[in-house]
């Protein structure tokens, strides 16, 4: 099988444990009456992602060393801990947010500010939890599919999501001491959308690979956030066990090895 459809592939089935959905909740397919303007959207991005952005992540990779990269991304994901633990009290997940805590107080200490994800080596797994997650378990349904300047796939639930933690980042909160809550706002959000478009640099430029890379986006998008909303068990959809056969069958017959 080649890398390209291996990947593809392995994105589909790591993501698309999708779900059958309750009344309200997250829709059993996506919802896309924006589709023309989310094209054009999805082709500024791509355009800007190549000329710019890409070349830009390709630099930084080059110039900074792997290891301070990671300590970014670990002090990313650390800052991100207490809106996660927020959107776990608020779905009503206490254990979950327990372990929240935890790895919150662990990796702020012992891992230096986050650095180093000293939980992880201590078996507290890690879980991500949004508003957005948490409006889908409250009944919210997905609403119409949106791509964002810059930003990419998201839908009108989860935008609300996102625009709330740009809002009442608790993180910025707590650091905000002469009125610059905006300030951090901000600069945390440009970091750490810089920190996961470096992160997820060789899978977009699969993405752009792809006969209809707006169409394959979608679907991981889509597939990707039931997962999520369902922590990652969600109920099998009717008929995806025999997509994803038909799938992988069919991925095997053109590059039999």
């Amino acid at each position: 099988m080649t890398a390209r459809k291996f990947i593809a592939l392995g994105l589909l089935l790591l993501t698309a444990a999708c779900a059958s959905t309750p009344e309200n909740g997250p829709s059993a397919s996506v919802s896309d009456p924006l589709e023309p303007m989310n094209r054009a959207i999805f082709a500024f991005n791509e355009a800007a992602d190549k000329t710019v952005i890409s070349p830009a992540v390709a630099v930084y990779k080059t110039v900074v060393p792997k290891p301070p990269r990671d300590g970014i991304s670990n002090a990313m994901r650390n800052l991100r801990e207490p809106w996660v633990f927020i959107n776990d009290i608020l779905q009503l997940k206490f254990k979950r947010a327990g372990k929240t805590l935890s790895r919150f107080v662990i990796n702020s200490t012992i891992g230096i500010a986050g650095l180093f994800k000293v939980s992880d080596r201590m078996g507290i797994e890690y879980h991500s939890e949004d508003f957005g997650q948490t409006l889908a378990t409250w009944g919210f349904g997905d609403g119409p599919y949106i791509v964002l300047p810059f930003l990419g796939p998201s839908n009108l639930r989860d935008t609300t999501g996102f625009a709330t933690y740009v809002f009442y980042d608790p993180t910025a909160m707590a650091l905000d001491k002469k009125g610059k809550f905006w300030d951090l706002s901000l600069a945390r959000t440009a970091v750490d959308a810089w920190d996961l478009r470096v992160q997820y640099d060789d899978v977009l430029k699969e993405l752009y690979l792809e006969d209809d890379p707006y169409v394959f986006a979608r679907t991981v998008y889509w597939q990707n956030r039931r997962y999520e909303i369902y922590d990652g068990d969600p109920p099998p959809l009717e008929g995806e066990d025999d997509f994803f056969d038909d799938l992988e069958d069919e991925l095997e017959e053109e590059d039999p090895q």
